[in-house]
C-alpha cells in the first residue's frame, strides 16, 4: 500500500519547553510532503528527523497564534541555504497574516523561488489542493481567532478490469484503456454491455486524516471528518481544568475523545498539551476511558495510517 503518514514535530502549545516543540507535522501522502503548521524550531526538528523536504510543495497554518506559524521565517530561509529550493512554494495561511509574513520574507528571506500566498477562509469547507489521487480542504474550527484545521483524503481507485470479460464479448486489448476509464462497450449487433460488466469495483479503501488544532469542543466537525482513519485532535487540558478551557477556547481530552468517538474514527491521536503537565498520563488515560484507541502524540512519532 502507498505511504500514507504522519510525522509529529511539535505537541505542545503556547512556547517551547524541555520536552515538547509547538505544534508541526508532516503529512506524506504517496511520498508528497505538506507541512501542517509551522511552530517555532520546526526547521531543527525536520532535520532531527532525517525526512528530505524536497518533495514539500505546500505548507498549511492554521491559524494566527505564534505557536504555529514562529517557524516559517526561518524554514523558509532555509529551503534555499540547506537545500538550493528553486520550485514554487505554496503557503495557505489565514488572511491577516498574509501582509505581515510577506514583509518579513521580503527583508530576512533570500528566495530564488516563487513563494505563492493563498488567504484561508477559515469559516467554510474548502478544497484547498487536489490531484488524482487525493484532495485537502479545510475544517472551520471554533478558537478565540479564525482558525482552521486540515482533511487529508485519498481518492478512490479505478474500477478493475475484467480481461477475461471483456474478451468473451470480443472486445480488443486495445480499447481496455477506455474500459478501465469507464466506458461502456457496444456490440455489432447494437446491444451495450455497461461498464460494471466489464469491470469490478477496487477492494482499495481511501483513507482520511483529520487534523484539528486549537479548537473549543466543536460537534459541528464531526459530518465532515466522520470515520477518518486518523484524527489529531488538540487536547490541552484534562477535565479537571475544563473551564480554563472553555475561557480559552480549547479542548479537554475527554472532548477530543468525545468527539472521535461520536465520529466513528478509527485513531486518535492527541496533542497540544498545556506546559502545566509534565506528564502526559492523565491526558492520554482520561481519552482513553471515552476512546480507547488513542495514543499520546511525542516528537519524532510516525503515525501510518
Amino acid at each position: 500500500m502507498e505511504k500514507f503518514e504522519v510525522n509529529i514535530l511539535g505537541c505542545g502549545s503556547a512556547v517551547p519547553t524541555a520536552k515538547h516543540m509547538t505544534t508541526a507535522q508532516l503529512v506524506n501522502i504517496h511520498d508528497k510532503l505538506f507541512l501542517v503548521d509551522c511552530g517555532e524550531g520546526t526547521q531543527t526538528q525536520i532535520w532531527k528527523s532525517g525526512i528530505k523536504v524536497t518533495s514539500m510543495n505546500h505548507i498549511f497554518i492554521s491559524h494566527a497564534h505564534g505557536d504555529h506559524f514562529f517557524g516559517l521565517v526561518p524554514l523558509v530561509s532555509s529551503l534555499n541555504l540547506m537545500l538550493d529550493r528553486t520550485t514554487d512554494l505554496h503557503l495557505w495561511l489565514p488572511a491577516d497574516l498574509e501582509e505581515p509574513l510577506r514583509r518579513d520574507f521580503e527583508q530576512y528571506c533570500y528566495m530564488p523561488f516563487k513563494l505563492i500566498m493563498h488567504p484561508l477562509d477559515t469559516t467554510k469547507q474548502t478544497v484547498l489542493y487536489e490531484d488524482k489521487d487525493m484532495k485537502v480542504e479545510t475544517i472551520p474550527l471554533n478558537h478565540r481567532v479564525p482558525c482552521c484545521g486540515f482533511l487529508f483524503s485519498e481518492k478512490p481507485k479505478a474500477p478493475v478490469l475484467l480481461p477475461e470479460k471483456c474478451k468473451a464479448y470480443g472486445i480488443p486489448p486495445r480499447e481496455f484503456g477506455k474500459i478501465k476509464n469507464g466506458a461502456d462497450w457496444t456490440l455489432e449487433d447494437g446491444r451495450m454491455i455497461p461498464n460494471s460488466e466489464l469491470t469490478a469495483a477496487s477492494d482499495f479503501v481511501p483513507r482520511k486524516y483529520a487534523y484539528c488544532s486549537d479548537t473549543a469542543y466543536y460537534p459541528e466537525i464531526i459530518p465532515q471528518i466522520e470515520g477518518s482513519t486518523l484524527l489529531y485532535h488538540e487536547a490541552t487540558f484534562t477535565s479537571e481544568d475544563e473551564q480554563q478551557a472553555t475561557n480559552a477556547a480549547h479542548s479537554t481530552a475527554a472532548q477530543a475523545a468525545t468527539i472521535a468517538r461520536d465520529a466513528h474514527v478509527k485513531q486518535l491521536a492527541i496533542g497540544h498539551y498545556s506546559i502545566r503537565y509534565q506528564d502526559e498520563t492523565p491526558l492520554l488515560t482520561e481519552a482513553q476511558h471515552i476512546f480507547p484507541n488513542t495514543v499520546a502524540s511525542q516528537e519524532g512519532m510516525t503515525i501510518s495510517l
